[in-house]
Order: C-alpha cells, then structure tokens, then sequence
C-alpha cells in the first residue's frame, strides 16, 4: 500500500494554553460527534503524563496506548488505538509512566510521522498545557489548530501566549541559511515591540522580500480556529470576538470563532457519568453547538491548507515547516 493511501484525512490539535478550560471534553465530544456524522476517527491523548481521555469514556483498561507506541511495545498508533462505545472512533490512549512528557527529539518525530500516516478520515489530538516544545510541536504539526479559552482574564492571557509561541517557533524554522535564521530571530524577539510579527515582515519585505513571502505564506495558512468554552452571558461572548481580533493584529493570523459552548452542569455531570454529551441529543443547544464544531473542522480547506505558495507542489500531509524534519515514509 502506499503511503498516500494511509495519510490522515486531517489532523486536528486541542489546545488551551492552560488546564482548566476544559480542553479534554471539547476534544473528546468533538471525535465522538465527528464518528456520528459517520467520519473515521481517530483520538490521541496526546496529554503526556496527564492522560483522561480513555477515563471519560469509561474505559478501564487503556492496554498499552501512547506510552506503548513510544516505547516499541507496538510498532504502529494503530496497533495502540482501542475501540470504543462511539460510532466510528477509537482512541490511542495516554501515558501516566514517569518521564512520559519527556519524549526526545526522536521519540517527537517518530510520533508527529505516525500521526500524520494513521490514516481515517480525521485524526483529534488533545494535547497538554504549557508551552513545552513537545506540546507545541504536536500542535503546529496539526492542520487544524483549535484554541479552547473561557472568558476569564488568565485563560485568555496563557491562549494568546501559546497561540504566540507557536507562531514564533514556526517562523524560526523556516529560513535554509543561518544569516536569514539570525535575522528573523533577531526580529521575532525584538526590544519589547507590541506587534513583532509585523515589524518582522515590514522589515523582511525590504531586506529578503522572498523569506517575507514565505512567513506571510505560512501565517495565511496556520489553520486556527477558537472555540469558547463555559460562556454565561453576551459579554462572554464579545470578549471572545475581542480576542479573535487581536490575534489578527498582533499575530497576521486568522483565528475566527468556531464555537461556543455555554457554563452548565450537564457537561461536568457528563464527566461524572463517562458519557460524552455528544452522543445524546440534550442539550439541544451544546449538542448543535458540537456539530457546527465538526462541520467546521470537516469544511476547512486541508488541501490548501497543506499546499499553498508551493508551486507545482503536491499537497502533503505534514505542515511545511516540518516536512524536512518528518518524512512520509512509514515509521
């Protein structure tokens, strides 16, 4: 078989910045409601050393899961996926081992690889907090990057500063040559500049107009999306706007909002009873909500996502900036 045949439809990464805002849940109920519509998917507790996911399914025993897969208990992602009681979905369980969010270099490859080659129709990557490099990078290697926040003040500050870092690592890899890579360094970091990422391409377009081409390229096509989560009020709902807004002008980044979920027992209770609210139809408003987050997903534009400004190039499953790095061959 080739390898073409086995690429994931799509990768979606969960991410938030910072626990609590119930990243897990907006995951988890987005792969399931993905299985209603009849899609093939697959969920990653990508949440090293922190894992839940297999528990809110009411899963007991997660047999080897990710920590396997790293460690060569199996050999494919595949292999460490397990069915569950969800139309279409299996899920690739977490590790809880210690030392399991310290993956290196090589074990981070070889995981991103066997993301991108596990095939189905989408693959939902629920990754951790912080803004550790191996979270990160499970992020922007995704096509689709949602960004879970709620409306408090620390939820919003710790999303805009992973969105940020994100975008600069992502920057800093692109130049070939290490005078491009000092530069666009020295111009990422900059001397306290509020709007650095513009600063960065006005500068560029001067200086090296091809390298300011190919940020602008990567930042049309960086794939964010923001969902709010525990919203209460129409003010919730504008600050949210807010910081779509901002992450436009501060970031060059499109972050439009793909769905808000409102504050409610019925999503915490589901916890306690390990069932997703997205296999039941109450409540109506949640459970539409959680389909226009998958539709969302499910239209977005992966082909162009993957292959624009690269002329006569083929899409690919891997984002560009790290294709040099991750090879499509199977691991």
């Amino acid at each position: 078989m080739s390898v073409d045949r086995k690429r994931t439809g799509r990768v979606v990464a969960v991410a938030g910045g910072k626990g609590g805002v119930g990243k897990s849940l907006i995951a988890l109920n987005l792969a399931v409601m993905l299985g209603r519509l009849g899609y093939k998917t697959t969920l990653v507790d990508g949440d090293l050393g922190s894992p839940n996911l297999h528990t809110l399914l009411g899963v007991t025993r997660p047999g080897p899961g990710l920590g396997g897969y790293l460690d060569h208990e199996v050999e494919t992602l595949a292999e460490a996926s397990i069915a569950v009681d969800a139309p279409n979905l299996r899920i690739v369980p977490g590790s809880a081992r210690p030392g399991a969010a310290n993956i290196n270099a090589g074990q981070k490859l070889r995981l991103l690889r066997a993301i991108a080659n596990l095939g189905g129709d989408v693959v939902v990557v629920d990754v951790g907090a912080g803004t550790a490099y191996n979270t990160i990078d499970l992020v922007i290697a995704a096509d689709l990057k949602l960004l879970v926040m709620t409306p408090q003040l620390t939820s919003l500050q710790n999303a805009y500063t992973f969105l940020k870092a994100c975008v600069q690592r992502v920057l800093r890899r692109l130049p070939d040559d290490a005078e491009s890579r000092n530069l666009l360094d020295s111009l990422l970091t900059g001397d306290g500049d509020g709007r650095p990422v513009q600063r960065a391409v006005a500068i560029l377009r001067d200086d090296n107009p091809v390298l300011a081409a190919q940020v602008i390229d990567v930042l049309n096509r960086f794939g964010v999306l923001l969902v709010g989560n525990m919203l209460t009020s129409d003010k919730d709902h504008a600050v949210l706007a807010r910081m779509s807004d901002m992450i436009s002008d501060y970031l060059m980044l499109q972050a439009p909002i793909a769905a808000t979920l409102p504050l409610t027992d019925v999503i915490r209770k589901s916890v306690d009873y390990r069932k997703p609210i997205a296999l039941a139809d109450k409540p109506a408003d949640t459970v539409a909500e959680l389909r226009r987050l998958a539709r969302t997903v499910l239209d977005a534009d992966i082909a162009r996502l993957r292959t624009a400004g690269r002329v006569g190039g083929r899409e690919k499953t891997l984002p560009i900036w790290i294709e040099r790095d991750v090879p499509l061959a199977p691991p």
